[in-house]
Order: C-alpha cells, then structure tokens, then sequence
C-alpha cells in the first residue's frame, strides 16, 4: 500500500513539475536594463562599503529623469520659463490581490480629480503592474484615460482565481515542483489588457487597435520604474520602462517584443519565491531568474529624489548654457513630495482559527509548510512596515504622504450591506486561495470609499534634526502634545 501511495504522489509531482517549472520570457538585453538602486551612506555604511566612492546610479538616472526637459529647451518659451516644481512621487507597494485596494483608490481620486500629477511611479510586485497603467495615463481626462481605468479594474476583477494563478491543489508538492502556483494565467491577462491589438485581437479593444505599450514607451512626462530581485546576487534593481521599450517600433512584430519584455519585468517583480512560479528573462542563450522585489523592499524610493534634484540641476545649467547667463538656482527645499500606497494592511492578521475559543492552527499544526507560510506573512509584515518607515531615512522632512487598507475587516460595501470583507477572506473554504474574487471585489470598493470618504493620505511623522524628537500629525490633522508642534 506503501508503495502505491508514494507512486500517486510521485505521479503528481513529476506530472505537476512538468507543467511547471520556470516561467521563461523573452526579451533581449534584458538585463542591461536592470539598474542598481543608490545606497544611502548609512547603507553603505552597514554594508561595510566604501562611503566616499558612490556609484553613478544617481546620476543616470538624473539624466533620464532630465532627458525630455532638455528636449524641449529648443522652444525659445520654455527656455526663458522659469523653474518648474518638482512634481510628486507615487511608490506602489506589492500585495497580490490586495491591489484591488489600490485600484479602487486610484481609480476614484482621478474621478474626483484629486489624482496628483506624478513625475515618477515605482512599483513591486501588483505595485509594477499597477504602474503601467499610472504611466500609460490613468488620470488623463478623456476617452483614452478612461479606457485605460477601465483595463486596470478589468486587470484586478477576475471571475475565478484561475483566471490568474495555476495553484496546486495539494499545497505540500510546492517543495516538489518549486512553487505552490504558476503564473501562465498572469501572463496571458497582462498581454491582453496592455496590447489588446496583438494578444486579444478579437476584442473591443483589440479591433479598436489599442496597445498602451506604445503610450508606455512615448511617454515623456512620467517615469515608471519598476523593482525586482537577480535571483544569483540577490540585489534590488529596477528597470526604466521607457528605456526599455525604447528600441522597439509600430510593427506587429515589434509590439510583440516590446510586450513580451514588459510582462518579463512586470512579472519578474511579482514572482514571489516557493508561493508563484520562478521566472527567468533573456534569451535562450541566457535566461536569468527574478524574484518579487518585496523579497528586499516593499516600496522603493532611494536615489530617485535625489536624482530629481540633480535633474533639476542639469536642466539649468543646460539652460544657462543655451542663454548665454546664469540661471538661479531653485530655492532649497524638502524636494517633491512623497505618496506611498499600501496595497494592503500594516496589522497582521492572526493565524487561522479552527474553532472560536480554540487554539489557532499554528499552535496545533507542525508540519513545515504551514510553517513557512506563516513565518512568511510576519517577515513580509515587517518588511512592509520597515520599508516605508525607512523613508524617513532618507527624507527626514518633507511630505510623505500614506494611505493603507488598514480597517478593511469591518468594512461594509455599498453592493452589500449584509457583508464585511474580512469574513470572506477568512472563509474555510477561501483559506487556501490566492486571488479570492468576493475579496478582491470588497477590496476595490473599500479602496474606492477611502478615496470618496474625505482625505485618505495620512502625513508621516517628520524629524526636526535633534534625532529625538518626531513630529507627528493624526489622521484628522491634529497635532498630539506629546510630540511637539510645528
């Protein structure tokens, strides 16, 4: 009897790992494009790294970030123009199916036309995807806006969870086959929502001939930059989608690279290891594998301010340069201002109870998967938390303003007052899932009703420069005594 059930299982996991295995994309030069995050000093320090001889990742991207300015100094209006602010900055986190919350947030505040006009978007995991359609134009005011709001909730709406993931049915084969779901499903619904002209040809979209890989990679105005994880050194780096799309034209053929490359990143930042499929990129000559870039951090900010400030800096020495004179410099600031956005709670949940009054199944279950999953949800719960507070590292003033989905369990939605969303996501017969639909739904309307329900941005607490003294304001922007005032 031994020996059939170890050959039923062995079955299945040779049947499963083929089915598996990594996820394999193809896109050329894939990883020139990767660049490395700047390290703060106190990085670097930590790091035992040499902390006069900074690498140029700041500068380059500076000169990216400049790029389409500089181009617009041959129009004698915009040379004599003075300064231009800097414009704000959105960090995406990661979430899974929690970004349902960050696309009903989205989605109503350019409704109400609160949307802040962005300079640059970064994005992990669901935070990359959600990226594209902010760098596509997600607050334009037209048809085309519109249309692409439309993809972004269609992205996060699915009918059943397969219509995402692949999950495997017997979750302990996962140590067998290296991932408890793949990511084919995935795949194939980010082609057809972002090149609908090649990938859904038989769609509204699709015969409308719309394929936002070309607003993504023309866009002039607004960076998008999305993170992931080499999987062989395991350093943070992100890609610039512009540059990346930058070699690819018009032709069929070439939105098919140029779409084939963008999911590479797009996934590759949400390929969270053991729970979804490995996923390599490159060639087949050489593919490399990409980890979920909240493996490291779940938001990234780093040098990006920075390099705004020396964006700046390069665009007026440029037009000093051009006008034959000097050109002020910006008063000193804070630089732009900083929105984050949390696609999910800061609190964690407790473990899965059997039974009310009972012990949860952490304290009466020890087998090692159960226990990696767990051991998971606090590691990315800190890791969610530390990175966002580690903001302040570097941005000791300044606005960074945040908003999370914290508060979603007794949330009620306004298709059902019958309901709450915490209750669905903690179903029997949900516990396992990925991608609940009824959650994700309750999720994007709780989203929506944060951005209608007055302001949804709480201001993070600022350092005055004693480095003992924070300076806070609660939600309803009072100030508590306990802290000082400003």
């Amino acid at each position: 009897m031994r020996r059939i059930v170890l050959i039923v299982l062995m079955g299945l996991s040779l049947g499963s790992c083929a089915f598996k295995g990594a996820l394999k994309m193809d896109c050329a030069n894939f990883s020139s494009f990767i660049h490395p995050i700047e390290m703060t000093p106190l990085e670097r320090q930590i790091r035992a790294l040499d902390l006069e001889t900074l690498p140029p990742a700041e500068r380059e991207l500076a000169n990216r970030l400049a790029a389409a300015e500089l181009a617009q100094l041959d129009d004698p209006a915009n040379l004599n123009a003075p300064p231009r602010p800097d414009r704000p900055v959105l960090l995406l986190s990661g979430g899974g199916q929690w970004g349902a919350f960050g696309v009903g947030l989205m989605n109503q505040l350019v409704e109400n036309r609160q949307f802040p006009d962005f300079a640059v978007v970064t994005g992990v995991s669901t935070g990359a995807l959600q990226s594209l359609f902010v760098g596509a134009g997600i607050d334009r005011q037209d048809a085309q806006g519109k249309a692409i709001r439309d993809a972004l909730e269609i992205s996060y709406s699915p009918a059943r969870e397969s219509d995402i993931v692949d999950r495997e049915s017997i979750q302990a084969l996962a140590a067998l086959d290296g991932a408890m779901a793949n990511l084919k499903p995935l795949k194939r619904r980010f082609e057809q929502r972002i090149c609908p002209k090649i990938y859904d040809p038989k769609s509204p979209a699709g015969q409308a001939g719309v394929c936002i890989v070309t607003t993504l990679r023309d866009a002039s105005t607004r960076k998008v930059l999305l993170g992931m994880i080499e999987a062989n050194s395991g350093e943070f780096g992100y890609v610039d989608v512009q540059e990346l799309l930058a070699p690819y034209g018009n032709s069929d053929a070439d939105l098919a690279k140029a779409t084939q490359c963008l999911a590479g990143a797009a996934l590759a930042s949400a390929a969270v290891p053991v729970f979804y499929q490995q996923v390599r990129v490159g060639t087949k000559e050489l593919y490399r594998s990409y980890y979920d870039g909240g493996v490291r951090q779940s938001v990234f900010l780093a040098s990006v301010a920075d390099a705004q400030r020396l964006a700046r800096e390069i665009v007026r020495r440029k037009r000093a340069e051009l006008l034959g004179r000097d050109v002020p410099a910006a008063a000193p600031g804070n630089g732009a201002e900083i929105y984050v956005i949390r696609n999910g709670p800061t609190v964690l949940p407790p473990d899965q109870v059997v039974m009310p009054g009972y012990p949860s199944e952490i304290d009466t279950h020890a087998d090692a998967l159960r226990a990696a999953q767990r051991g998971e949800a606090i590691m990315v719960n800190q890791l969610e938390v530390s990175s966002i507070a580690g903001l302040r590292l570097s941005r000791p003033g300044g606005a960074i303003w945040f908003v999370s989905a914290d508060g979603y369990r007794n949330y009620t939605p306004t298709y059902d007052s019958k309901i709450t969303c915490g209750p669905i996501k903690e179903a029997e017969k949900n516990k396992n899932m990925m991608f609940i639909p009824a959650f994700m739904k309750c999720m994007m309307d709780y989203g929506r009703n944060r951005a209608t329900g007055g302001e949804p941005w709480i201001d993070l607490c600022h350092y005055d420069g004693t480095e003992t003294r924070a300076i806070c304001r609660r939600p309803d922007g009072t100030m508590p005594g306990a802290v000082g005032r400003r």
